[in-house]
């Protein structure tokens, strides 16, 4: 599938003395994610799941959080990376094709955290994209998705291809309950904004 080669030969290829080098890796876990975490108690006996988990940061910060995680990405190298990173970490990272979510994960997770994955694939998929997701939460679960975003009038191409405002409706129409929202202006030319918002369905 030409969406797994590139983003393997990217890991695959990657110096592994400068992880940081790989365009999105942060080598640190999402700030939003951070700061969302930061404001509840530890958890217990939840599930959580981490989508495109890269080098597996946000997967780790849920996991000292309590969470019991499974982490996805459709890349092997980075599923391989990520497990030599954090070796003592109980995280479940495997390869994973969000497109092809076994049968078993609907419905299962209490927190699922999605962070620029959407914006990585073609935007024909994102109403596709966006059912499959909030199917992986539970009832009552939460869902905290992370994108750089566009003003409805400009369009910068891609990949990767910034999300419209009105797109992140899609959650909304796909029957989750919008909680809160961080937009910040981080003054670029292209994708000039951060856009945090966390969803309970």
């Amino acid at each position: 599938m030409e969406k797994k080669n590139f983003f393997e030969s990217i890991y695959e290829n990657a110096d592994h003395e400068d992880l940081a080098a790989i365009p999105w890796a942060t080598l640190a876990p999402n700030v939003y994610l951070e700061k969302h975490l930061s404001q509840h108690d530890v958890v217990s006996g939840k599930k959580a799941l981490v989508i495109g988990c890269g080098l597996g940061d946000d997967a780790l910060i849920l996991e000292k959080h309590g969470y019991e995680v499974d982490a996805i990405d459709i890349s092997p190298s980075a599923i391989a990376l990520a497990k030599k990173r954090h070796p003592e970490s109980k995280v479940d990272f495997h390869v994973g094709d969000i497109y092809d979510m076994p049968e078993s994960s609907i419905g299962k997770y209490d927190f699922v955290y999605e962070g620029l994955t959407i914006q990585s694939l073609p935007p024909k998929d994102r109403k596709t994209l966006v059912s499959i997701i909030v199917s992986l939460v539970i009832e009552g679960g939460e869902l905290l998705v992370y994108a750089n975003t566009q003003n409805d009038e400009d369009s910068y191409g891609g990949p990767p291809w910034p999300l419209y405002d009105d797109e992140f409706k899609l959650f909304e129409n796909e029957g989750l309950e919008k909680v809160h929202e961080e937009k910040e202006d981080i003054n670029k030319p292209i994708a000039p904004y951060h856009c945090c918002v966390l969803y309970r369905k």
